[in-house]
Formats: C-alpha cells, sequence, structure tokens
C-alpha cells in the first residue's frame, strides 16, 4: 500500500472547509489594511537561501539538481523569495509597498505535533517605510488577525535587537559570534551561553527586566526611544500596555532580523506554541539594494490547531439544494431546476444514483444541505417544486419561477 509521505497530510473536505474559512479571514485582514498579494514559485535557486543562512541550511530544506544541473530548493519560507521577487520587478513601485501571501513552504525536520514538512504560511512584507509607525502597524495587524479570530490565550512578545547590539558593543563580538549568541538567547540555552561567551551578569539581568528599568542599563538610547514610540502608536490600534509584554530575550532565530522584532504564543499549544513571528530585517545586501523591511510569518497550521483548541473554528452551517427527481420522466425538468440555482450562483446539486426518496434526503441531510427539492410527476405538471427544509422538516410547494426567491 502507497502511504503518504512522512511529515504531510490529506485535507478532507470538513476540514478544507475549515481551512478556506481562516485563510480567507487572513487575506480580508490584510487587505483591510491595505496589503496586496503575491505569490512566488515553489522552487527557487538554493543560492537565496544559501546567502544569507549558510550552507548549513542544506540539512533542513529539501534541495536538488534539475535535468539541466540546477541546484535548486523547496521554498522554507516566503521573505527571500518576495525580497527576490521586490529586487526583480518590484523596486520601482510607489513606497511603503505592502504585500501579502499564502501558501505552503517544506523543511526536512523530524515532524511533531504543529510541526510538519510540509507547512503552510500566511505573512505580510512591508517595504521601504523605517519608522515607529510602520513598526506598530506591522505588530498590530498580525495581533488584530489573532484577536478578530477569538483567539484569547495568546501572548504578545516584543523587542528591539539594536538595544541589545548597542549594549554588546562592549564586549567587541564579531557578528558571527553575536549571531550565535542570539540563536542560544532564542533557544534558552543559558548553560551554552555561559560556557562560550565572557557575559557579565548585567546582561542576563537586563534579558529579565521590565520595560521601564531598561534604561538604567542603556540609558536613553535611540533605540530605547524608537521602542518607546512604537509602544505610543501601538495603542492608537487599541493595543494596550496589558495587552504585551516587552521581553528582550525575544530575539528571532533568524539572522536576518536587525530592530524591532515580535513573537505571539498560544499558550494551549505546549512546547510549539509560537503561532506568529515578526519584525524589522534586512535581507537589501543579498540583492545590492538598500531598504526598510519588516513583516511577518503566521504558522497557518499551529493557528488552526490553536483555534481548535480553543473551540474557535467557525461552525459549519447547513447550505444549497438537492435536487431529487422521482422516475425518468421528470429528469429533464429536474435539470432545468438545477441549472437555474447554478446560474444564480446558488450551491446545489442532483441525485445521480437513482436512490429512493427516503435514502436520498437522507444522503441530503447527512451531506449538509440545507433544502432537499423533490420533484415528481405532479411538480412537473404543475411547474413547481416541493421543497424541503432539512433543519425543521417542513416541506411546501413552490412555483418554479419563484424557488430563488423562496430559498
Amino acid at each position: 500500500m502507497i502511504e503518504r509521505p512522512r511529515g504531510t497530510r490529506d485535507f478532507e473536505p470538513d476540514e478544507m472547509e475549515s481551512r478556506k474559512w481562516l485563510e480567507d479571514r487572513l487575506r480580508k485582514k490584510a487587505e483591510n489594511f491595505g496589503y496586496r498579494e503575491v505569490l512566488t514559485p515553489t522552487f527557487e535557486h538554493i543560492e537565496l537561501f544559501l546567502e544569507r543562512s549558510g550552507p548549513s541550511i542544506v540539512e533542513e530544506i529539501y534541495s536538488f539538481e534539475d535535468k539541466g544541473g540546477r541546484e535548486l530548493a523547496l521554498r522554507p519560507e516566503f521573505t527571500a523569495s518576495v525580497m527576490r521577487m521586490y529586487s526583480e520587478s518590484l523596486r520601482g513601485e510607489p513606497k511603503p509597498l505592502k504585500l501579502f501571501y499564502f501558501g505552503p513552504a517544506f523543511r526536512y525536520e523530524r515532524p511533531q505535533s504543529g510541526r510538519y514538512r510540509e507547512f503552510w504560511h500566511f505573512g505580510t512584507e512591508l517595504i521601504g517605510a523605517d519608522t515607529p509607525r510602520a513598526d506598530a502597524e506591522n505588530i498590530a495587524l498580525a495581533y488584530q488577525c489573532m484577536k478578530d479570530l477569538g483567539l484569547d490565550d495568546i501572548n504578545l512578545r516584543i523587542s528591539n535587537l539594536q538595544i541589545l547590539e548597542d549594549y554588546l558593543k562592549k564586549y567587541d563580538l564579531s557578528r558571527d559570534e553575536r549571531e550565535e549568541l542570539y540563536h542560544m538567547i532564542d533557544k534558552e540555552e543559558t548553560d551554552k551561553i555561559e560556557e562560550k561567551f565572557d557575559l557579565d551578569e548585567e546582561f542576563f539581568d537586563l534579558l529579565d527586566l521590565p520595560f521601564e528599568e531598561v534604561s538604567s542599563f542603556v540609558g536613553e538610547s535611540s533605540s530605547y526611544e524608537h521602542l518607546k514610540e512604537v509602544m505610543k502608536h501601538l495603542s492608537y490600534y487599541d493595543i494596550e500596555r496589558s495587552d504585551y509584554m516587552i521581553d528582550l530575550s525575544t530575539v528571532r532565530g533568524l539572522d536576518y532580523y536587525s530592530g524591532v522584532v515580535f513573537e505571539i504564543d498560544a499558550e494551549r499549544l505546549g512546547a510549539q506554541k509560537q503561532i506568529c513571528g515578526g519584525g524589522d530585517y534586512n535581507l537589501g545586501d543579498i540583492f545590492d539594494i538598500d531598504i526598510s523591511s519588516k513583516g511577518f510569518a503566521i504558522g497557518f497550521d499551529r493557528l488552526h490547531l490553536a483555534l481548535e483548541r480553543e473551540d474557535k473554528l467557525f461552525d459549519k452551517e447547513r447550505e444549497g439544494c438537492y435536487i431529487i427527481p422521482i422516475g425518468e420522466k421528470n429528469i429533464s425538468y429536474s435539470y432545468e431546476v438545477l441549472s437555474k440555482l447554478r446560474e444564480n450562483n446558488l450551491k446545489a446539486d442532483i441525485d445521480l444514483k437513482d436512490r429512493s426518496i427516503g435514502k436520498a434526503i437522507g444522503f441530503a441531510d447527512k451531506a449538509g444541505f440545507k433544502y432537499s427539492i423533490i420533484i415528481g410527476e405532479e411538480e412537473v405538471k404543475n411547474e413547481e417544486i416541493a421543497l424541503k427544509d432539512m433543519e425543521s422538516g417542513e416541506q411546501e410547494s413552490v412555483e418554479k419561477e419563484e424557488i430563488i426567491g423562496a430559498i
């Protein structure tokens, strides 16, 4: 028996309906903020990902050589691809440029709850606006996506990497050393940090300090003031101080982040609780361009699971009509009714198995149709239909020309 590949999933009709519902809600929210949708290729030249992440990423991605000898990779995320698109064809667009995307990405890793080898990302990129207002909007859009879906048990954490950069200047660490340090902070590997780096106790205190006390370590620096401005502008989106925490240990695990960053966790997901992350990043040097960029990515699969855990997925309602012809002589008339419904953009189906009325109605009920339409000799003779409400069980005769209004 041939089974699906490890780390992938099949989505059956009911789950696809809930996923499409969620996808539509996220799309509308992004469009509400002025973003426009883009889509990049499923595979890219592998150099796009090696440029920033180095050769070690080859172990984490699906890479292959095509028949022309080109080294390609399935995209592990979208940001690099979108910036490649910007560099290639969108540089001349008015700024700021607001883009969003939705689609599958791929990583070769051990599958576990909420983590798959094929997964879906919904995300945004805001290109060409390097202000606290832009940082605040980036965070606000992500947070409102969660709250508008009804999620309650979430935590928003915000930081500014530049505050840590300013503090670490006294240690004279190389770029590679700082990136390694941030990876360890992201993984909460305190023991490894102490073994690898000669940092004083003040540094670890800084990571744990309430924001109000950070200035005592770093002073009223520009990075500190920038974060204060972001916080002020968040209040304009009705995101109050009690809705988030300033956490300087939130550094994100990717090397290209450079300024304000944030993460959103869904606590009911346990170890794999992060459902959204993003912030200010720099990928322009890969394409020899200097431009501010910021964005976020939502782990669509984890978000779907979080909504399920909080019982916040949509309640499917009955919809559409199921037509049940009684006897061969009434088939033509039944298809006239079917065509009329579909021409008016109404969901409609017809019995294809010549079932008895009882079995056909049972199927319509199980399939979630709102109405059954029964068509026999009397209905054809009188140019009517018998319209049965599948919830109440009530049945009435409706003239053929009045069908659309009746349902």
